[in-house]
């Protein structure tokens, strides 16, 4: 008989890691369900009573998806009542997020400590904790004081069916630069450090290089603010999901992430998984939660936190060899499929259901 997760929560079954992970279980020869609660995520478990869920085929595990700390009480509550095993993945810290990232709140204030201390609570509930890096494993042990028994790595992934190569000359009519060309895709979000790329273009006006940005957020409006006037800088309209691929292959290099936050020194962006399953290279902030090699890969370059000119000497190094481009973009699909593909993600949840007894 097939083993069954059950996705429980008020998620989107689309977002990038969520549909790569139901994906995954299924190539793991599971089953995958769906509770998407619809009232109030606090008390899913009675939502859970009243609209039947009981009288389902019983989960074996319980899967709790990105940054859904409201639900997770009730599907613990819910889960364990039953026997059922339950992994979070929570991919974002709230705390951190409002006193180290945003930087809304001080540490010490009342309000920061309450949502410590809740998230502390939370945290601690599930069987399991998935982290994206092994730097956000460090940060839950250290922060949130779960055991690192109940701690584990399981990289991002992006859906391998909608970014993969494709043909130069297909991106490139999308692309009207004869220029060197560097996108910026993604969420215009503090630890992305998108003024970062920004103050880097209004260095290289005139010199052939032209900067392009593709994304959505609060702070596009501000990106958008600080750029008025750059010569060199495009905002791309937006573009189908399944167009990206097109868009970064029109490409030369693309970007990641440049934030001064702390959180920005623990992640690897959606952005890099993204362009490096496309073959393009790659410029970001160093994070340890990459895979060791990446120090070695011709295909990223890694670059201090919040420095445009390191930024811009990076870009002028990888033009400065560009006649070698395809073995650039050759070397950041091999990295690709060593260290962040699906088939590697795979094994690390293969590990994690056998961690849980599966």
């Amino acid at each position: 008989m097939k083993r069954r997760v059950l996705f429980w929560g008020r998620f989107d079954p689309g977002y990038s890691r969520n549909r790569v992970y139901a994906a995954l279980f299924r190539e793991l020869g599971w089953d995958v369900d769906y509770f998407f609660v619809k009232v109030w995520p606090r008390f899913g478990d009675v939502e859970a009573l009243l609209r039947g869920l009981s009288f389902r085929a019983k989960p074996d595990l319980v899967w709790v998806p990105v940054a859904r700390q409201r639900d997770l009480a009730a599907a613990c509550r819910w889960a364990h009542r039953r026997g059922v095993k339950v992994v979070f993945d929570p991919m974002i810290s709230a705390w951190d997020k409002k006193v180290l990232e945003q930087r809304k709140w001080k540490a010490e204030e009342p309000r920061a400590r309450k949502l410590l201390a809740r998230e502390t609570a939370l945290m601690n509930m599930p069987d399991l904790v998935c982290w994206d890096t092994s730097c956000h494993v460090d940060f839950c042990a250290e922060y949130l004081k779960v055991p690192r028994e109940r701690l584990r790595v399981l990289l991002t992934g992006t859906d391998e069916a909608v970014f993969r190569p494709c043909a130069v000359e297909e991106g490139r009519k999308e692309n009207g630069h004869s220029s060197f060309s560097v996108l910026y895709h993604g969420a215009y979000l503090p630890l992305h450090g998108t003024e970062t790329i920004v103050e880097a273009a209004r260095m290289t006006q005139g010199t052939g290089i032209h900067w392009d940005f593709l994304g959505w957020g609060a702070y596009k409006a501000s990106t958008e603010a600080k750029a008025k006037g750059i010569s060199n800088i495009t905002f791309l309209d937006k573009v189908p999901y399944v167009e990206v691929p097109k868009v970064i292959a029109a490409h030369d290099i693309v970007l990641g992430v440049f934030g001064t936050t702390a959180k920005a020194a623990r992640v690897i962006g959606n952005k890099v998984y993204e362009c490096m399953a496309c073959a393009r290279p790659t410029i970001n902030e160093f994070c340890t939660g990459y895979p060791p090699e990446a120090k070695d890969c011709k295909a990223i370059k890694f670059i201090p936190a919040g420095d445009p000119a390191a930024l811009v000497k990076a870009v002028e190094e990888y033009r400065a060899d560009w006649v070698n481009r395809e073995s650039y973009f050759a070397a950041a699909r091999d990295f690709f499929e060593r260290h962040l593909s699906m088939a590697v993600i795979k094994r690390q949840l293969a590990g994690i259901l056998a961690d849980l007894g599966f």
